[in-house]
């Protein structure tokens, strides 16, 4: 009797531990989806953000924005930022911009961090003469 009473504790334990292991793959997994998701929130981040220089002709100031994504990327978001320096090449000026994106599933980047919080962070630099 005392031994079948053993035996049932230890597959209770078994189990128990199988269902935890199951439950922190599956957890690891989804949160490696959302890690997918704010790399590419953030890379839409850093193409929007080259547009508005290097198309448009924008300064930092315009490129400066929180932007929330829509459809593929609900609840995801993308925080630009832009920092430029001016500098002589020869005799031509020649303006570097370095673009950051950093996305994330909140509605600003950075938010204080939860369990579920995700981020991601891409930065580029580009010249325009």
């Amino acid at each position: 009797m005392v031994a079948v009473i053993a035996l049932l504790a230890l597959l209770a334990v078994f189990g128990a531990s199988v269902v935890v292991i199951s439950t922190t793959q599956h957890v690891g997994a989804a949160l490696d989806l959302q890690g997918v998701r704010a790399y590419h929130a953030a890379r839409g981040g850093v193409e929007w953000g080259l547009y508005q220089v290097l198309r448009n002709g924008q300064n930092c100031p315009a490129v400066n924005q929180t932007i929330a994504y829509g459809n593929g990327l609900f609840g995801f978001s993308v925080s630009v930022t832009c920092l430029s320096s001016s500098h002589q090449e020869a005799s031509n000026p020649v303006t570097l911009f370095t673009i950051t994106a950093t996305g994330c599933n909140e509605a600003a980047c950075p938010a204080v961090p939860t369990a579920t919080y995700v981020e991601r962070q891409l930065r580029v630099t580009v010249a325009r003469d």
